[in-house]
C-alpha cells in the first residue's frame, strides 16, 4: 500500500501536534517545579498552549495541510524560546535540540534550514540573555558562542541530508509518484 503525499502530511502534522502538546506540558511542569514563577507559568500556557491548540484545530480539520508545518516550525521554537527565557539552564538550552528533532519528522530540507537559524538566533539570544545560568565561566567568550551556533548548523545540516535521502528512497519506491 502506497500513501499518497497529503495522507503522509496529515499523519507528520498529527504526529508533531502531539509533541508540541507534550512539550508545552514539559515546559509548564518544569516551571512549576523549577521557578515557581506564575507569570512564567501563564506565559508558557498562553503562548504554548495556545499555539499548540491553534496547530491541533488547523491539524484534525485538515486546513492548511502542507502549511501547517510552518506553524508548527514556529510553535515548537515559541515553546523552546519560551523554555530558556523562564526556566533558564542548560537543560533548557538543549531543548533547541529537541525542536530541531520533532521539526525532523517532516523530512523538508527547507524546513530543516529555516529551523537552524531559528535555533541559531534563539541559542545566541540564550547566549547572551542567560548566560551565566546556562553556561559555565570557562565558556564566556565569542569562540563558545560560534562553536555552539555551528553544532546547530551541523545538526540541521545533518538532518537536512537524511530529509533528502529518505524522500529519494520514497521516489525510487514509488517511481509512479509526481511531486
Amino acid at each position: 500500500m502506497v500513501m499518497d503525499r497529503t495522507e503522509l502530511m496529515t499523519r507528520q502534522n498529527r504526529r508533531v501536534v502531539q509533541l508540541l502538546w507534550i512539550a508545552s506540558v514539559l515546559a509548564f511542569l518544569n516551571n512549576l517545579v523549577t521557578v515557581r514563577d506564575p507569570l512564567a507559568g501563564f506565559i508558557i500556557v498562553f503562548a504554548c498552549g495556545g499555539l499548540a491548540l491553534l496547530l491541533s484545530y488547523v491539524v484534525y480539520t485538515n486546513r492548511m495541510i502542507f502549511s501547517a508545518k510552518y506553524l508548527a516550525l514556529v510553535g515548537v521554537f515559541l515553546t523552546v524560546f519560551v523554555f530558556i527565557q523562564f526556566t533558564p539552564g542548560l537543560l533548557s538550552y538543549l531543548t533547541i535540540y529537541i525542536g530541531l528533532l520533532i521539526l525532523a519528522i517532516y523530512h523538508d530540507g527547507r524546513l530543516m534550514a529555516a529551523a537552524g537559524g531559528l535555533g541559531v538566533v534563539i541559542s545566541t539570544y540564550a547566549y547572551f540573555a542567560h548566560r551565566t545560568m546556562i553556561f559555565h565561566e570557562r565558556y564566556y567568550n565569542l569562540w563558545s558562542m560560534v562553536a555552539l551556533n555551528f553544532f546547530i548548523v551541523l545538526a540541521c545540516c545533518l538532518l537536512a541530508l537524511q530529509a533528502q535521502y529518505g524522500y529519494r528512497q520514497g521516489r525510487e519506491a514509488d517511481p509512479g509518484e509526481q511531486q
